[in-house]
């Protein structure tokens, strides 16, 4: 259980960073509630929920959750298609507790106070746990810190 909690942490952060091969999200600073569901194969559904209170230091530095540095990896972005609030884009992840690249796809919609998200990702720790992941998540924006 252990090794999915560090992948699920993972897997936030690179939903919420940001770089510069990215759009900066037009974030507003505040307390931010979480909801994913993560699906793996042969595990079931896992839900889970936060809040997390996101600076506007957070947001200029593209750490609206937490950056990949942070969870110990390095991502590219590529395949950037971005219509208004639509974002949809491909992340390729390495790290060395990983046996391959984590490639993770997302669909998502934005604004300043909440924004929904699905990815689906495959290689890195998947294949030990059927191969492939999917999770869905949304955030809203609901007050101050």
């Amino acid at each position: 259980m252990k090794r999915i909690t560090v992948l699920l942490i993972a897997s936030f952060g690179i939903v919420s960073a940001v770089s510069a091969q990215m759009p900066k999200f037009d974030t507003t600073p505040g307390k931010w509630s979480y909801s994913t569901r993560t699906e793996i194969p042969g595990m079931g559904s896992i839900p889970m929920s936060f809040d997390q209170c996101v600076t506007q230091k957070d947001i200029d530095e593209g750490r609206n959750i937490a950056a990949q540095k942070d969870a110990g990896m390095d991502c590219k972005y590529s395949d950037l298609k971005q219509t208004g609030n639509r974002y949809q884009f491909t992340t390729t992840c390495t790290g060395k507790n990983m046996p391959e690249p984590m490639i993770m796809t997302y669909d998502m919609t934005a604004s300043s106070t909440q924004f929904e998200s699905k990815m689906t990702m495959t290689g890195g720790n998947t294949k030990a746990m059927g191969g492939k992941m999917n999770m869905s998540m949304s955030a809203k924006r609901t007050g101050g810190c």
